[in-house]
């Protein structure tokens, strides 16, 4: 049974209840039953205006009571759906949670391994600037001595032509000097024949000097030491590369920080040429 139905058995109850009071009070004084009749319908008339006005009242409560239910229940089962979503976005953001913990984890992994590969860079960096340095104060040096070098080549070549006139003029001395030595080695011969001893004659040599060579051009040789290094016109020079023999040459000039030279010999198939060592002395 709904509430309504129990309401209106209540109110009939009630009437029904006061109607017999009503009847039992006008029997029990003995009144004029016609007028008590009246007024009792007249006051049931006005009781049952009441009810029924609070039965439309109660009906609109009761009406916006269930209108009230009915709207909670779909607001709670929106609600429940709510619920459901904000559980499983939950659960995704749980997930997400746990993968960006991972890859937070991955990524400090990556950068302590970035930041020993930065230490490892910088280490390299800084061995290689001072090696940089090293090379820079090499290179120098080396263009320094490229100049030198220069400078040695050019006060050479501005020798040149007068090497080259006195190396003629040598070189006709010496054609000379060997037609003479042939005669007196024949004189000799022939005195040695005769029974006649000769004196030993003393020879003299050059002090040891150790030098190179820094310009070959058109059979002239320049070697880098001069008057300053005990150098003097005459002097033969042995040549070598590295330690293998490359010829002899033979002082005609000489100035205070070089000398200029003729070739006296070259082994076969060699050439003398810059860079080689140059010495009065041999060397095994």
């Amino acid at each position: 049974m709904s509430g309504l139905a129990k309401f209106f058995v209540v109110i009939n109850l009630v009437l029904a209840l006061f109607f017999l009071g009503v009847s039992a009070t006008l029997f029990k004084t003995q009144k004029n039953w016609k007028e008590v009749a009246q007024d009792a319908q007249k006051e049931m008339a006005d009781n049952v205006t009441k009810a029924e006005a609070m039965k439309r009242q109660l009906n609109g409560t009761i009406l916006q009571k269930q209108a009230n239910v009915d709207s909670l229940e779909r607001e709670k089962e929106q609600l429940g759906t709510q619920v459901n979503t904000l559980q499983n976005e939950n659960g995704d953001l749980r997930k997400d949670k746990a993968s960006l913990g991972t890859k937070i984890s991955d990524l400090e992994s990556r950068i302590a391994q970035k930041d020993t590969h930065l230490q490892d860079k910088d280490s390299n960096i800084a061995r290689l600037e001072e090696e940089i340095s090293k090379l820079n104060d090499e290179a120098q040096d080396a263009a320094n001595a490229k100049k030198v070098a220069e400078s040695l080549r050019n006060r050479a070549l501005l020798d040149k032509e007068q090497l080259s006139q006195e190396n003629e003029a040598l070189n006709k001395e010496l054609t000379a000097l060997r037609a003479d030595f042939d005669d007196q080695k024949l004189l000799i011969s022939r005195i040695v024949d005769s029974g006649v001893r000769l004196p030993d004659i003393g020879v003299a040599t050059a002090p040891p000097i150790d030098g190179m060579v820094v310009g070959v051009e058109e059979g002239v040789v320049v070697l880098s030491v001069g008057k300053d290094d005990g150098v003097e016109v005459g002097y033969e020079f042995t040549i070598y590369d590295g330690n293998t023999f490359i010829g002899k040459v033979q002082v005609t000039k000489v100035l205070d920080d070089m000398a200029g030279c003729t070739i006296l010999f070259e082994e076969s198939g060699r050439k003398i040429s810059d860079g080689n060592k140059a010495s009065t002395r041999l060397t095994s």
